[in-house]
């Protein structure tokens, strides 16, 4: 069951996130409006929108896959979205760009709010951008590498999900997902735009006989995360506000893979190299002596 819960993280993570985010209580999503989907809430003690659910995360809970046992926490939000001009995410688009085993995710986001609207929202409230990419197998973030983007100030603030093992082929490594925190304020001297990139690494694909595999990304999560800059600690809540947008492009990445038909010529290639290689050595070495 552990294995299993394992393998199948991807799809958990996802399935709670959206849960998150559809359980507001119908007079949120009436005055949310129709550019966006709901609001909801979560203690300002949780960094993390996948914080609040530990079923999905923790092993010894993620055989918990009913959602309806999935708390949620709407009732935390009465008042707090009321009659406030939050920005509008008019346009999303994500782009895969590079060559190789490493490439890089492109997302360019675009706001319908003014600049002095932005501006006087940011000004009452601590808000950033959350993205929730979900990797498809083969496929992985260095984490260390997300440490560094923090470092120099690119997020506010990242987390990976999941598998986080580097040198695991993808036949031996399960899924993961990154968690990313962006801030707002560039946005204001972009016209209103966000652009950032999330580097990706490839695992070595399984053996296919067209020699390339081919990896699919989903849609992202796309929210927005807001907080009164003025706040009791006691009573500090995050606001979640889903983006309902145009879905992004959806992006292939095209692997190139070994044949299974040359599994022999290779092995065969490689021990004779060796051999080679081997007595090469001892030969130079007894010469020597």
């Amino acid at each position: 069951n552990y294995l299993g819960a394992t393998l199948n993280f991807g799809s958990f993570l996802f399935q709670d996130v959206q849960f998150f985010l559809s359980v507001s209580s119908n007079s949120s999503s009436a005055q949310a409006g129709s550019s966006q989907k709901s609001f909801n809430c979560m203690p300002c003690s949780m960094t993390y929108v996948s914080d609040a659910y530990p079923g999905a995360l923790t092993p010894p809970l993620a055989q918990h896959n009913n959602l309806a046992d999935v708390p949620h926490s709407s009732d935390l939000c009465k008042g707090l979205t009321n009659d406030l001009d939050v920005p509008v995410l008019l346009e999303s688009h994500r782009q895969l760009v590079g060559e190789g085993s490493h490439r890089r995710l492109v997302y360019s986001m675009k706001f319908g709010s003014s600049k002095d609207t932005l501006v006087k929202f940011l000004d009452g409230y601590d808000a950033n951008l959350v993205i929730i990419e979900s990797l498809p197998s083969g496929v992985f973030v260095d984490p260390f590498e997300l440490h560094h983007f923090v470092e120099r100030k690119v997020f506010l603030d990242v987390a990976v999900f999941g598998d986080k093992n580097l040198e695991l082929p993808s036949a031996l490594s399960n899924r993961s997902a990154v968690e990313i925190h962006f801030d707002l304020k560039p946005s204001t001297s972009m016209n209103c735009n966000l652009v950032m990139e999330l580097p990706l690494h490839a695992r070595y694909p399984p053996l296919d006989a067209s020699g390339y595999a081919t990896v699919e990304f989903g849609s992202p999560d796309l929210l927005l995360r807001y907080r009164r800059k003025v706040t009791h600690p006691d009573s500090c809540l995050w606001v979640l506000q889903n983006f309902d947008a145009t879905p992004v492009e959806k992006a292939a990445w095209y692997m190139p893979c070994g044949d299974e038909a040359h599994t022999g010529f290779v092995s065969s290639l490689a021990f004779i190299s060796a051999l080679v290689c081997s007595m090469s050595i001892v030969l130079a070495a007894s010469l020597v002596s």
